[in-house]
């Protein structure tokens, strides 16, 4: 056994004394490229030093380590063997000793298993490069917004992420107004970014050298989810349930030809995904009317939109980000259209609304997944450190915002929402997506009912003969309340008894299927594409003028209701925009066996 002198002892403890004592952490730490099983862990010494993380279940248990010996001032280290959405805390130093961390600071998430579904936030800011009262008042109203915490899930930048005085986004002024402004946030988040141009400047994607490239560590090979791309200017990876798709709308977007690459990889990766959301970002808008930016006039701007826009909508992406335009733009629900603003009509428009839930209404897709051509959100977040005076007058855009501020989503299950927060804490705009067309889990409450109702549901051994009707009249059905199924209304049908659903769902708003009656509105389609739906009729009025709600359905839509019911049973009108509603109570039935149910009120 070899036995160490006291004196030796002393030696390696000075050694040790003396790497940790003379480095300094001068950037970071912060977290790249999270997996379900692995995470990168950057930061930068004064001098160079070797390399060691720490982790571990809690401040002062960091038994596991991550060794590279190699003497660096620029530290990037990979850590592995975790498991999924399961948070751990660390320290970064060398191999002699811990330079920071191993406090309730310093913690991260791995992520969680691609397709898991679990409520998610991302925060956005775009063309946040300006250092100052800007930039830290929009920093601020986040961490108050968020419960006084700057951690979240995911942070992601918009490109021209640092400009300092000479409008170069290199890595002093990357210093300043990203490693050094958001350090608390970045010991904690992952980071993603786009590359914008001003990161041009002082960096080449289509080689992937220079300051950007060497600040980042972005997944290239699929390691996050994805197909590979095989370089950092544009990638993809998975985040629970949600893919996103980051591209360069730099050289690789100067012609159709100098996008090829990308636009292969794109849709081989997005052909891959079947992810509850899509989102996709890059630095140039395709639609935006901002003071020096104009996507009419900037070339870059007008191949994404006719070269990018259709493969990721006929993908079905669900939000685009960008930034450029140092304004806040954001688009109605679109699709299909890649020319200039004077073409641009209602026709492109997927919902008229303004997709506010405390507005007019969430827009809606029928399915929670890719649905081609359902309809996009095209989101202009570039106000995170100043804002430029403009018309911000676009006609695909249903918003416009002069004022700094960022975006915060939040995906929650089938829902996206999305809002845009002034630096001085108000939220100023927001939207919503809702996808699937399935009922609520349970039934509304507060709705207008009636004296008289009926309600029949029969199941067939032949799945094709299946059929339910409901009639609820005796009550009052206000136009207002009703809305224009015709126009932006989304309303649900639903039979619930004391387990769940029975049957029943969403339909969706639009002209096709929906028509105007004498009082009131009529739904027919004779495909029964719809939960099984032939027909859905509202007339309004009081009980002396008829008002009356009625559905039929019948075929393989309408399921497999678990029969005989659960007493209560109750059938519902829903208008999903407004939550006003039409209920029938059924709390008795004159017949109610494993093949039928009818019931009656009174």
């Amino acid at each position: 056994m070899k036995r160490t002198t006291y004196a030796a002892s002393a030696a390696i403890a000075l050694a040790i004394a003396a790497e940790v004592s003379a480095a300094t952490v001068i950037r970071g730490p912060y977290l790249q490229t999270p997996t379900p099983s692995s995470m990168i862990v950057r930061w930068r010494t004064d001098r160079a030093t070797s390399s060691r993380v720490a982790i571990g279940p809690a401040p002062g248990s960091l038994a596991t380590t991550f060794d590279d010996a190699a003497a660096v001032t620029d530290h990037v280290v990979p850590v592995s063997g975790l498991t999924p959405d399961t948070q751990y805390y660390y320290a970064v130093g060398s191999v002699l000793g811990a330079f920071v961390g191993d406090d309730a600071d310093h913690y991260f998430r791995s992520a969680p298993t691609p397709g898991t579904v679990k409520p998610i936030r991302l925060w956005t800011i775009g063309d946040a490069g300006f250092p100052g009262a800007n930039l830290d008042a929009v920093r601020d109203a986040f961490k108050a917004y968020n419960g006084g915490s700057s951690a979240v899930d995911l942070f992601l930048l918009l490109g021209d992420n640092a400009y300092g005085s000479n409008l170069l986004a290199n890595d002093a002024n990357y210093q300043t107004a990203v490693f050094a402004e958001h350090a608390e946030m970045l010991r904690t988040t992952p980071v993603y970014s786009t590359f914008g141009n001003h990161e041009r400047f002082v960096a080449q994607d289509l080689t992937q050298t220079g300051d950007y490239f060497a600040m980042f560590s972005f997944p290239t090979a699929g390691e996050a989810g994805g197909v590979p791309s095989g370089t950092e200017s544009y990638y993809s990876f998975d985040y629970a349930n949600v893919h996103f798709v980051v591209l360069d709308s730099e050289d690789y977007a100067t012609s159709a030809a100098a996008a090829a690459p990308m636009l292969t990889w794109l849709e081989a990766d997005l052909a891959t995904t079947s992810a509850d959301w899509v989102i996709a970002i890059w630095h140039r808008p395709p639609y935006s009317r901002g003071l020096l930016h104009n996507s009419d006039t900037e070339l870059n701007e007008v191949n994404m939109r006719q070269n990018v826009l259709p493969v990721l909508e006929g993908f079905g992406v669900d939000v685009v980000l960008s930034g450029h335009s140092h304004s806040y733009e954001r688009s109605y629900l679109i699709d299909g259209h890649y020319g200039l603003a004077s073409t641009f009509t209602d026709a492109y428009k997927k919902d008229l609304g303004d997709g506010d839930p405390a507005g007019d209404g969430a827009y809606r897709k029928a399915e929670l997944g890719p649905l081609p051509h359902a309809g996009a959100v095209y989101a202009v977040n570039g106000s995170g450190s100043e804002f430029r005076p403009a018309t911000l007058d676009h006609p695909a855009h249903r918003v416009g915002l002069l004022e700094v501020g960022s975006m915060v989503i939040d995906v929650t299950g089938r829902t996206l929402t999305a809002r845009f927060l002034s630096g001085a804490g108000g939220i100023d705009d927001q939207f919503q997506i809702v996808k699937g067309t399935t009922c609520a889990p349970a039934p509304a409450t507060g709705c207008n009912t009636a004296v008289r109702g009926k309600l029949t549901i029969r199941e067939n051994p032949d799945p094709a003969r299946n059929k339910w009707g409901w009639k609820w009249k005796g009550g009052t059905v206000d136009p207002a309340d009703v809305g224009d199924p015709t126009g932006e209304t989304d309303v649900a049908v639903c039979v619930y008894d004391a387990a769940g659903t029975l049957v029943g769902g969403d339909v969706l708003h639009g002209a096709e299927e929906w028509k105007p009656i004498n009082k009131g509105f009529e739904y027919r389609d004779k495909t029964v594409a719809r939960h099984g739906f032939q027909k859905i009729k509202i007339r309004t009025g009081t009980p002396s003028l008829g008002a009356l709600v009625q559905a039929k359905a019948k075929g393989t839509g309408v399921g497999t209701p678990t029969l005989p019911a659960t007493l209560p049973i109750t059938a519902q009108l829903v208008n999903l925009d407004t939550g006003k509603c039409w209920s029938s109570a059924f709390t008795s039935a004159k017949v109610n066996r494993a093949d039928r149910v009818t019931a009656v009120i009174p």
